[in-house]
């Protein structure tokens, strides 16, 4: 393919049906299982999102690794413990609604609407697009409508799971001054008085953060924009943690951190019936050289 051409079409990862998106800045592959960005790669083919080399590629289970989408909750369900964490629609196929592409972007857009399997987990009609777009950024915009006649109460996540060289050491500016809650802590709540710097295991939800965070590398900056979301989560198992996860090998945790695009316990949203409301992020990398 002509590495200056532009272009989306369909293709498979292990068992999953995919999308692959091409522009002259990167590649992106997208599964229609869950909706779930697997692979993005940068203008030099460096991989910016990690995905575990143990993940189920074959719809049994959600992908552990990309950008899975959690909706219509976040983390453990409000009231009921037996349903799964982050929602169900990561453990669920998706529509192609659309594949285009032009001189300057490849786009793929992704739906799900309620069906009798859903409403038998969560009893409300919806619909959710997930819309990716490739440029010389990566964007994601994820948007919920409400076609019930009642108010929900969401929370959700773009969780995304960058490639670090090692997550140890490494500082996430953006989030100094914030107020976190801690998972990791038995879910204390604190401030961020410095700078973020990562000592896994981590697991923590830092509210009312509206602007970009920056992953900062000794050779790359991860660029996380976004919009419509009011927490940025940061997790990593660390070596213990990892162990309990069996689609993560043992050694790999340090080269992941997941900075996740959400809104989250504090900023759960009202949805109002006729409502529709985005949540969308964008990536991008910028090379760097020495110690950040």
């Amino acid at each position: 393919m002509n590495p200056s051409a532009t272009a989306a079409y369909p293709s498979r990862l292990g068992e999953l049906e995919t999308v692959e998106l091409v522009s002259p800045h990167g590649r992106a592959t997208v599964s229609c299982f869950g909706a779930t960005v697997v692979d993005y790669r940068d203008s030099d083919g460096n991989e910016v999102l990690w995905l575990s080399p143990s993940s189920r590629l074959d719809g049994s289970r959600p992908v552990r690794g990309g950008i899975p989408v959690c909706w219509p909750w976040f983390g453990a369900h409000p009231s009921d413990s037996s349903l799964s964490a982050h929602g169900f629609v990561r453990h669920m196929t998706w529509q192609v609604e659309r594949l285009s592409h032009d001189e300057d972007q490849a786009l793929a857009v992704f739906t799900i609407s309620d069906d009798e399997t859903t409403r038998r987990i969560w009893p409300h009609a919806f619909n959710l697009t997930l819309t990716v777009i490739l440029d010389d950024r990566l964007h994601l915009e994820l948007t919920a409508e409400n076609r019930s006649d009642q108010e929900w109460a969401l929370s959700e996540a773009l969780h995304s799971y960058f490639r670090v060289e090692d997550a140890r050491g490494i500082r996430v500016d953006g989030l100094k001054g914030l107020t976190y809650w801690d998972k990791q802590e038995g879910g204390t709540r604190g401030i961020q008085s410095d700078p973020l710097q990562i000592h896994p295991p981590i697991d923590r939800v830092y509210f009312q953060h509206l602007g970009e965070a920056v992953i900062n590398g000794p050779r790359r900056r991860i660029h996380i924009e976004k919009t419509g979301s009011a927490s940025t989560v940061v997790w990593n198992p660390g070596p213990d943690g990892a162990r309990s996860f069996d689609d993560i090998p043992d050694e790999a945790w340090c080269e992941m951190l997941c900075v996740e695009t959400g809104n989250a316990i504090d900023n759960r949203y009202p949805l109002r019936p006729g409502e529709r409301h985005t949540l969308s992020t964008t990536i991008h990398t910028e090379k760097t050289t020495g110690n950040p």
